[in-house]
This record gives structure tokens, sequence and C-alpha cells, in this order.
């Protein structure tokens, strides 16, 4: 599983208020893949991380559209 997919369980979680769970999740994701994407960030459909998205940050109030491509080490902030 890469972090992309993880972000999209995450966000699951976030938006049927379950919060405590999708915390979890993120923190799983930045101690695994090395990297932080928060569960407020809305990433589009088809947006895919380069190598399960090591070293990428993304701030908590991006708005990412559908089938882009993030390498990795990259930060995306506000």
């Amino acid at each position: 599983m890469n972090a992309i997919e993880a972000y999209r369980i995450e966000r699951f979680f976030y938006i049927h208020h379950m919060t405590i769970v999708a915390k979890i999740i993120r923190a799983l994701i930045y101690l695994i893949h090395n990297c932080y994407i928060p569960y407020t960030a809305q990433i589009g459909k088809g947006t895919k991380l380069g190598y399960k998205g090591i070293g990428v940050v993304i701030h908590a109030k991006a708005v990412i559209g559908e089938r882009c491509i993030i390498a990795q080490n990259v930060t995306i902030g506000g």
C-alpha cells in the first residue's frame, strides 16, 4: 500500500467524523512513508505519488486536482 491509498482511507474516516482513526492512519503514513498528507487536504482521483510518496509534504488546506503526478521529496505549501 502506498501513501495515497492510505490517504484515501484516512480521508474516508475524516468525512465520516472518525477523526481519531484518521489521525492514527496519518501517523502511520508518516512513520512508514516519511511523508505528511493530512486528511483535510483535498486530492483528486487518479493522483499518484512517485516512489510511494517518500518525503512528500502537503499543506492541510491544499487542493490538488485529478490525475496529477507528484514526485518524491516535494512540498506543497500554503
